[in-house]
């Protein structure tokens, strides 16, 4: 769908199945090293996003999830258990229904193409769910 901004510049795309490919890279760095728990993450994002994962809006919005008081909040205004509202949230920025705005706020957005999408196929950001923390807006 290719979605605007900053965050949507990195994609990557884990080749083979998570089999293979946890033990490729076992083999080489060791089952419990930095490099295995990266790939184990990339893996997970993958059985979310697909085979094209966001890396820098997936990372993001993981860092944001990590603000309990923001996640809680969010998590009451969406009407879902604060246990679910990370696969929740990443399910939904898959579908394009959340984004990340290139000041690293999260935002409803409407996809191109769809009934209430803006004109042009341009993406329309609806409603600012939660602003980014003051120190990950600072380092974007």
């Amino acid at each position: 769908m290719k979605p605007p901004g900053v965050f949507y510049e990195d994609w990557e795309r884990p080749v083979g199945s998570d089999d293979d490919v946890m033990s490729a890279i076992a083999a080489a760095f060791g089952p419990e090293s930095g490099e295995a728990r990266i790939m184990q993450l990339l893996l997970d994002y993958r059985s979310i996003y697909g085979p094209y994962i966001p890396l820098g809006a997936a990372g993001h919005l993981d860092l944001i999830l990590e603000d309990t008081t923001l996640t809680t909040d969010l998590a009451e205004s969406m009407g879902t258990a604060r246990t679910e509202i990370r696969d929740t949230l990443h399910s939904l920025h898959a579908h394009g229904l959340v984004l990340i705005a290139d000041d690293g706020s999260l935002w409803l957005t409407v996809p191109p193409g769809t009934p209430l999408s803006a004109p042009n196929s341009q993406w329309s950001f609806v409603e600012k769910k939660m602003d980014a923390p003051p120190e990950l807006g600072a380092a974007h």
